[in-house]
């Protein structure tokens, strides 16, 4: 997937430490693997970044410390993170390693963004709340690059902060290393098991029906979001980068992904618009189901699996 996204025309691409990233084993990689990414982006000029997203418990600082240390040894270009107190420890005792701020952070506003470039944030992945006066505003009015998700999924409260996955599974184990993974906590190691697309009967008696099939009418919001109107005013505004989600979409999807925003964004530069091109909308349409498809069966895996 890794080559796959380059070569569609990613700048950057962020992977997974075990246990660290908000997401199953499947979804992340060990540290040979990282070390091997860190090769095959650096020899075609890209970057590679990992993500801390987590929070970790009190026992677990030291060996997050001790892992970003053997990253940035092998190369790793930058870390997302969510915790302040570790990202504060992390400057502390790595003052050259750049740090993105987590979405999951929910920046909003110039006084949270102040604050974390004081304890050493580089930049900030922003909530898709945010207009696009708001993040000229922090663009001009703060010292942190901006990072925009142009493709991926708003949450009914601020993207990350949910915690309703971890009321469906209880479940936890220690992995080799002694870090403890809350299988129903993406914010623990673990993921998050989608609950809120469940048939839901808020004004009933039951909180949630048991037969598991997800429900676009009943289920709280979870939904896709596709910012491609809005890049000719993010690149106006010299917003630092366009993110993408991707890890649990098949290697095809990601690369149409990919070139899709760099293609719009090219378009951008050359002076088009891409909002009126006919061609691109059709291509956004496809592009949409595609998703939609692949994400719809991975909720309903998920929440089988959260059923059982």
């Amino acid at each position: 997937m890794l080559e796959a996204a380059f070569s569609s025309g990613a700048d950057a691409v962020y992977v997974g430490p075990l246990g660290w990233s908000r997401r199953r084993a499947r979804f992340e990689l060990d540290d040979c693997d990282i070390e091997k990414a860190v090769g095959i982006a650096h020899s075609q000029g890209k970057l590679l970044r990992t993500a801390f997203n987590t929070f970790p418990a009190s026992p677990e600082i030291s060996l997050g410390l001790k892992k970003i240390e053997k990253f940035l040894k092998i190369g790793v270009d930058s870390f997302i993170m969510t915790d302040p107190g570790f990202i504060y420890l992390v400057h502390k005792n790595f003052p050259h390693a750049q740090i993105h701020l987590s979405v999951g952070a929910s920046a909003l506003n110039k006084e949270e963004f102040d604050y974390y470039h004081k304890i050493g944030v580089s930049a900030v992945a922003v909530p898709c709340e945010l207009t696009i006066k708001e993040l000229k505003d922090l663009k001009e009015n703060t010292r942190c690059g901006i990072e925009v998700l142009v493709h991926a999924n708003r949450d009914y409260t601020y993207l990350g902060r949910c915690t309703m996955s971890s009321y469906s599974c209880h479940s936890w184990a220690k992995d080799k290393n002694n870090k403890n993974q809350f299988y129903g906590s993406p914010n623990r190691g673990g993921l998050c098991y989608r609950i809120c697309k469940l048939q839901w009967d808020p004004l009933g008696d039951k909180q949630w029906s048991r037969d598991c099939r997800s429900s676009v009418k009943n289920g709280l919001g979870n939904n896709a979001y596709f910012l491609f109107q809005d890049i000719p005013d993010y690149i106006k505004m010299n917003v630092d980068w366009l993110k993408v989600q991707g890890r649990e979409y098949s290697i095809p999807l990601v690369k149409e992904i990919i070139s899709f925003y760099r293609e719009t964004m090219d378009m951008v530069f050359g002076g088009g618009s891409p909002s009126k091109d006919k061609t691109i909308c059709r291509r956004l349409s496809r592009l949409v189901s595609w998703r939609d498809k692949e994400r719809n069966s991975m909720t309903n895996q998920l929440l089988k699996e959260s059923c059982n």
